[in-house]
């Protein structure tokens, strides 16, 4: 018997009515419909890591977006756990639970980065109280990381608990299908939402190339070879030479989405050569999409994309920037784009970073679920 939950609220002028439909099992689906209870909706919610962490800031903003929404919130906060006794752990995740009941549906934001045996631990909770369970995956650290591949079934197994999974991409859900998965019922965040009201800039056509975040791990971002400028937006880490880049700094958000919006081409290209999105981290693009990719686009810029990545489709069909094969590519596309050619990728984009700032990827996602 289908269990349904209706939420409906009032998000940036207009209505959202999202449908959380879940097939019940055990007793919950012999109960009568006089005797069930209103169910209510959490999402966990990650605190406690720097102000410039990603993973902190993607997890807030689809809190932001939820909040709207009537969800409650778990507050998930990032510590070491390494020497806490079982006693304390269990007591901190019952606080955590505290205001979940039987039968809530609960969003679990994966990974809380605690590490997959307290995540785990969390969703045997759940289980516990005969939650419907959805997991919704920011990331996978077992295919981010060479080595912590070891621990993708580990993760398989904790995904294969939940009744319904939200994944950045239909090539995401695949790929976890063929590490074992076996929920059937996904939904696909094509977008990571962030949600802002600034008052940016009209983007001017410039021939440079925007990189926001540490490039340390990318040598051919160091070490840039081409005559395209490529200007970083990063603290400067000591004995590195920034010599080939233009280095511009860190910027809290608000800072950067208006210096972005200024122009030029945000560039969504990880792994380890300039070819192409080579080695575990370029791999990583096939799969996922990129929050940078989203902070771009809320900036009203457009972007360049590898033609191979997850996202490639979604800015082609959307008119929102450019893919290529390699960064060797990059001039000659750029050279052949004509004022017009990139205000037309201007107004693309526009319309995909409104959508990006309203809540617009999400609230869809969560219209689709069933």
């Amino acid at each position: 018997m289908n269990e349904e939950v209706f939420v409906e609220g009032y998000e940036k002028g207009y209505f959202v009515k999202a449908q959380f439909a879940f097939i019940s099992s055990g007793n919950m689906g012999q109960k009568k419909k006089s005797q069930r209870k209103e169910m209510k909706i959490h999402f966990t919610n990650l605190f406690g890591q720097s102000s410039k962490s990603v993973a902190l800031m993607a997890q807030n903003d689809i809190m932001n977006v939820v909040r709207e929404l009537g969800v409650n919130e778990l507050g998930i906060y990032f510590y070491d756990h390494s020497n806490e006794p079982a006693s304390e752990l269990n007591s901190r995740m019952d606080g955590i639970l505290a205001g979940v009941a039987f039968g809530d549906i609960v969003f679990v934001q994966s990974p809380s980065w605690n590490g997959i045996e307290w995540d785990r631990r969390l969703v045997d909770k759940l289980k516990l109280l005969q939650t419907k369970l959805v997991m919704f995956i920011h990331d996978v650290p077992p295919l981010m990381f060479e080595s912590n591949y070891y621990l993708m079934p580990n993760y398989i197994d904790m995904y294969n608990q939940s009744d319904l999974v939200v994944v950045p991409s239909e090539q995401m859900y695949h790929r976890l299908v063929s590490e074992g998965l076996t929920v059937k019922k996904y939904v696909v965040q094509k977008l990571w939402d962030l949600t802002h009201s600034l008052d940016l800039y009209t983007p001017q056509f410039e021939k440079k190339l925007i990189f926001s975040g540490n490039p340390s791990r990318f040598p051919h971002i160091i070490d840039w070879k081409y005559e395209t400028p490529l200007h970083v937006y990063t603290e400067p880490v000591e004995g590195v030479d920034y010599s080939k880049v233009h280095i511009e700094g860190w910027r809290t958000k608000q800072e950067l989405l208006l210096e972005l919006s200024k122009g030029g081409f945000g560039l969504v290209w990880d792994g380890d050569s300039a070819e192409t999105c080579s080695g575990v981290f370029g791999e990583y693009l096939r799969y996922n999409n990129s929050h940078k990719a989203s902070l771009y686009l809320a900036s009203g810029f457009p972007l360049v994309v590898w033609k191979q990545s997850a996202l490639s489709h979604f800015v082609l069909e959307k008119g929102c920037g450019i893919a290529v094969e390699s960064l060797h590519d990059l001039k000659a596309t750029i050279d052949n784009l004509s004022d017009t050619d990139y205000q037309d990728l201007v107004e693309n984009t526009k319309r995909v970073g409104k959508g990006i700032r309203d809540g617009h990827y999400l609230l869809t996602a969560l219209n689709n679920l069933k």
